[in-house]
């Protein structure tokens, strides 16, 4: 990722556009454009004025991206931080608006995944879990060939990390987006992998339980989905008060609730799932209540459905 790249996405990641980079640090918009484009160099002063808005050590960020080999453990928290702010951007403006940003962001961090002499491991985690938010932003648009591209090259990244969450959540998504293409087979073996993996997150593993009951109730099978469902509540029950990984933050008990009435909408018993589900966003985060993941989820229960209090 090109130095001048790396600023672009970090203050779109922040929500801040250039023209508020360019109010906020003094620079005009158009020398500010040159930049970020590539075709000027990244002066100190400008390097300064971004950080000091954005919060973020972007000299150091800007020393990894150009040269990969070197980026240690703090710069991998300078991007955790951006890729933070790009999560909270996504819920209030959606997937197409931070896209790109996170294309960018995917692209620099799989070069600290294959060159990274030191926190190699910790590189490729980071990669894994960028990765996954691409594909899973891919998906969102309609572009699921694109998704589960993007899906294989994160449980390739989780296994190169040895990180049991990072297994577990990666083959969960490839699994959730892979249903679209029909390949049921494919699918239920990507749920088994995931639900395998040993030392998983209880949030990751209760989320791949239900995503189990899911698929079987999608697919007919009514007294498995049943008991896949016991099984889902029950590992919910195990995680609730645990904190969960920082790669679900999407993840409350009432976001749980609107998941279990999913299930039971695809089982046939549609009054029980409403019910279900209005009480699970009753208990959401009111910042969670108008994002595009929760409103697909509210579509596949009731296509009337909405989040509003």
């Amino acid at each position: 990722m090109e130095p001048g790249a790396l600023l672009r996405s970090a203050h779109e990641a922040a929500g801040i556009s250039l023209r508020a980079m360019a109010e906020r640090t003094y620079y005009s918009k158009a020398y500010l454009s040159l930049i970020e484009t590539g075709q000027r160099p990244i002066p100190a002063g400008v390097a300064a004025a971004y950080e000091r808005v954005l919060g973020a050590d972007l000299d150091r960020l800007t020393a990894a991206a150009r040269t990969p080999a070197s980026v240690d453990s703090a710069a991998l928290s300078d991007v955790a931080v951006v890729l933070a702010a790009t999560r909270r951007i996504e819920d209030a403006a959606g997937a197409v608006t931070v896209l790109p940003a996170v294309h960018g962001i995917s692209a620099m961090t799989e070069a600290f995944a294959r060159e990274a002499r030191t926190a190699r491991t910790e590189a490729a985690a980071l990669a894994s879990e960028v990765t996954q938010y691409r594909g899973w932003l891919e998906h969102a648009i309609g572009a699921d060939a694109a998704a589960r591209r993007s899906l294989g090259t994160a449980v390739s990244l989780a296994k190169e990390s040895r990180d049991p969450d990072r297994l577990a959540h990666s083959l969960g998504f490839l699994g959730y987006v892979t249903v679209s293409s029909g390949n049921y087979s494919e699918v239920i073996a990507l749920s088994d992998a995931a639900l395998a993996v040993r030392d998983a997150h209880p949030t990751i593993r209760a989320y791949g339980r239900m995503r189990r009951a899911e698929l079987l109730a999608a697919r007919g099978e009514a007294s498995e989905a049943q008991r896949a469902l016991a099984m889902a509540d029950t590992a919910t029950e195990a995680a609730d008060g645990i904190e969960p990984p920082a790669s679900m933050y999407w993840w409350s008990p009432g976001f749980g609730a609107v998941q279990h009435g999913g299930v039971l909408a695809l089982m046939g018993h549609t009054t029980k799932a409403i019910e279900e589900a209005t009480h699970g966003l009753a208990a959401m985060p009111a910042e969670h209540l108008r994002t595009e993941w929760l409103a697909s989820a509210l579509r596949r229960i009731n296509p009337d459905m909405s989040a509003e209090r």
